[in-house]
């Protein structure tokens, strides 16, 4: 071998050496990156089955779970995670959210608040009915309170007057018991 070739292998080697040690970082380097993907990855897969567990009791607490109220009876609004896919696609199972489970969601909504808005005018109703009644109650009250002086004064008056009928009937009967004696007796007084 001649020098330049042993020269030409000696940098090649060092070449391939350096190269060799870049490699084994690079791939150390991708170990960390994968194993903190995974943690994260991991993670976030325990958040989202938190998240779907919290939307499913939502819905079983909100009466939205199969079967629903018409007209969705033939929607199913429940989701699950499938994190042993390899395609993103498949990742969620369920319903299409934009399509059906959103714009299903957005009905149920308006007509919750629709009923929600009869059920205050209802309210309101009913509050002014029982205002009214109460006001009725008062004015009755007021009336009978009235009555009841007026058949307090009433029985007074009756009680003066069988008071004024005692005393002359007493007079009455005093009267004609003088005038008895007095014939009887035959006195002038």
């Amino acid at each position: 071998m001649t020098p330049e070739e042993v020269i030409r292998m000696n940098t090649d080697h060092e070449t391939l050496s350096r190269n060799l040690e870049d490699l084994k970082y690079k791939i150390s380097e991708a170990h960390k990156t994968v194993m903190s993907l995974e943690v994260v990855t991991t993670n976030r897969a325990a958040a989202a089955e938190e998240a779907l567990d919290l939307y499913g009791n939502l819905l079983y607490g909100l009466g939205l779970s199969p079967p629903l109220p018409p007209p969705f009876e033939n929607i199913d609004l429940r989701l699950e995670l499938n994190t042993a896919t390899a395609n993103p696609q498949q990742l969620l199972l369920g319903s299409d959210i934009r399509k059906i489970i959103k714009p299903t969601l957005n009905s149920v909504a308006e007509m919750k608040r629709s009923e929600r808005a009869d059920i205050e005018s209802e309210r309101i109703k009913v509050d002014n009915e029982l205002d009214q009644l109460s006001l009725e109650c008062e004015n009755a009250d007021e009336e009978v309170r009235e009555i009841e002086k007026k058949v307090t004064n009433l029985n007074e008056q009756a009680d003066d007057l069988r008071d004024v009928c005692l005393i002359f009937s007493l007079m009455r009967h005093m009267s004609q018991s003088y005038t008895i004696d007095r014939l009887l007796n035959k006195s002038p007084w």
